[in-house]
C-alpha cells in the first residue's frame, strides 16, 4: 500500500515538473539563399512572401488585420483561407497562472539565480533587445547575407534601442552572438534569454530580418526609405495566446501612427523561445536585399510608435518573482488536491479523517467510536 501511494504521488510532481521545464527549442526552419514561400488565398492572390518554412495549420494576419489559415502546400506556394477579419485592441491581455507557473519554472530550471527585482514602479523596467541569427546582414551594405560573428542586424537592434533611450524607456541591448545560423540558433539565444529575464525585462524583442524580395518590405515614410516590420508568434507555443495577444497590442499601437508599418503576424510552426515569457515579439526588420540604412530607419520608427506599450506592463505581467510565489502555492494546492483524491480512492473520509489525526469510527457508522452515546431504548427497558 505505501508502495502504490508513492507512485500516486511521485507521478503527478513529475508530470508538474516536466510540464514546466523549458525544453530545447524545436528547430523553426528558414530558408536563407535558396528561396521562399509565397502564401497564396482563394483567388490566387498574394498574401505574403516568407523565409520562414510554412506548414499546413500556419496562419498569417495581414496589414489590414485579415486572418488567412494555410490548407495545403504545393511547392513553394501555400495555399490559405480566410478565416476571419481581426479588430485589435490596445487593452492588454490577462495572463493565465498556467503561463506564470511556465515562466517560473523557466527560470528556475535554468542555470542561474532568481532574477533580481527592478525599481519601484513598472515605467523602471527594461526592454530587453536580442538577436537569436547574430550574423543576419543587409546585402546592398554589407555584401552578404550572414557573417560569422555580428551581422548587420546588430545595428538594427542598436538603431531601434537609441529611439527607446529617446522615448525615456530603460534597454538592454544584448549582443551575443548565437552563430552558426542553424536548426540551434534558438537553443542558443535560449540561454540568452534566461539571462535577460533575471534582469526583469517588461518586453523581450527578438530582432531578425527576412529573406525575401525587396519589395516585400519597402517603404517611405515621411520621404525616407524604411522598411516595413513582420511579428513571429510560435504555434507550438504554450504561451501562444499570450504571445499573440501581446503582438496584436503592439500592432494596434504602430498601426494607430504608422498604418502598414506592421506588415503583418506570422504564426509558424515553432516557438521561437516565446515559451519563455508571454511578452517575447519576434521582429523581422526589412530583409537581406534591402539597404541596412533603410531597416534601421524602419527599427527607429516601430520603436517610436511602440514605445508605450512596450514598456508599460500590467498588474498581469507583474515582475517575475511575484508569479514564482504564485506558482508555487499553485503547485503546492496541486499536490494537496493529489493527495486527497488518491485518500478517497482509496478509503474514503474515514482515511482522510485517520490522515488529519483522528480515530477510526464503528463499522458503518462513519463517525469514532467515542462519539458514539448510549442507546436510547437499551435491552430490557421496553
Amino acid at each position: 500500500m505505501q508502495k502504490r501511494f508513492g507512485i500516486n504521488i511521485i507521478l503527478p510532481v513529475i508530470v508538474i515538473v516536466l510540464w514546466g521545464c523549458p525544453f530545447p527549442a524545436a528547430a523553426e526552419r528558414e530558408r536563407t539563399d535558396e528561396g521562399f514561400f509565397t502564401m497564396l488565398d482563394e483567388d490566387g492572390q498574394v498574401i505574403c512572401r516568407t523565409a520562414h518554412y510554412i506548414t499546413a495549420g500556419d496562419e498569417y494576419l495581414t496589414a489590414d488585420n485579415k486572418l488567412y489559415r494555410v490548407e495545403k502546400i504545393e511547392q513553394d506556394n501555400a495555399h490559405a483561407r480566410l478565416v476571419e477579419e481581426v479588430t485589435l485592441s490596445l487593452v492588454p491581455a490577462r495572463t493565465s497562472i498556467f503561463v506564470e507557473i511556465r515562466r517560473a519554472a523557466a527560470v528556475f530550471f535554468s542555470r542561474n539565480q532568481q532574477p533580481v527585482q527592478g525599481e519601484e514602479g513598472e515605467e523602471k523596467r527594461p526592454v530587453a533587445l536580442f538577436h537569436t541569427h547574430s550574423g543576419e546582414s543587409y546585402v546592398p551594405s554589407e555584401g552578404c547575407t550572414h557573417v560569422e560573428g555580428c551581422g548587420g542586424i546588430m545595428e538594427v537592434g542598436e538603431a531601434m534601442a537609441g529611439r527607446l533611450r529617446k522615448e525615456n524607456v530603460p534597454v538592454i541591448h544584448d549582443r551575443t552572438c548565437h552563430a552558426p545560423q542553424d536548426a540551434m540558433s534558438y537553443d542558443r539565444s535560449r540561454r540568452t534569454v534566461a539571462e535577460l529575464l533575471q534582469k526583469n525585462p517588461v518586453a523581450l524583442i527578438d530582432i531578425h530580418r527576412d529573406a525575401v524580395p525587396a519589395e516585400e518590405y519597402e517603404k517611405w515614410i515621411e520621404g525616407e526609405k524604411a522598411t516595413m516590420v513582420q511579428f513571429v508568434v510560435g504555434r507550438q507555443n504554450p504561451n501562444q495566446k499570450a504571445s499573440d495577444a501581446f503582438a496584436r497590442q503592439v500592432k494596434a499601437a504602430v498601426d494607430k501612427e504608422y498604418p502598414g508599418l506592421v506588415k503583418g503576424i506570422f504564426y509558424g510552426n515553432g516557438k521561437y523561445n516565446q515559451d519563455m515569457a508571454p511578452r517575447l515579439l519576434l521582429v523581422e526588420v526589412g530583409t537581406h536585399t534591402i539597404e541596412r540604412e533603410a531597416a534601421e530607419k524602419g527599427a527607429e520608427i516601430f520603436a517610436a510608435a511602440a514605445h508605450r506599450v512596450l514598456s508599460v506592463g500590467r498588474a498581469t505581467d507583474r515582475p517575475l518573482a511575484s508569479g514564482a510565489w504564485r506558482a508555487l502555492l499553485w503547485i503546492a494546492g496541486l499536490l494537496a488536491v493529489g493527495v486527497v483524491f488518491y485518500l478517497l480512492i482509496n478509503g474514503g473520509w474515514e482515511r482522510i479523517y485517520q490522515a488529519l489525526g483522528g480515530r477510526t469510527g464503528a463499522a458503518g457508522t462513519g463517525r469514532p467510536k467515542d462519539e458514539t452515546g448510549p442507546d436510547e431504548n437499551p435491552p430490557g427497558d421496553e
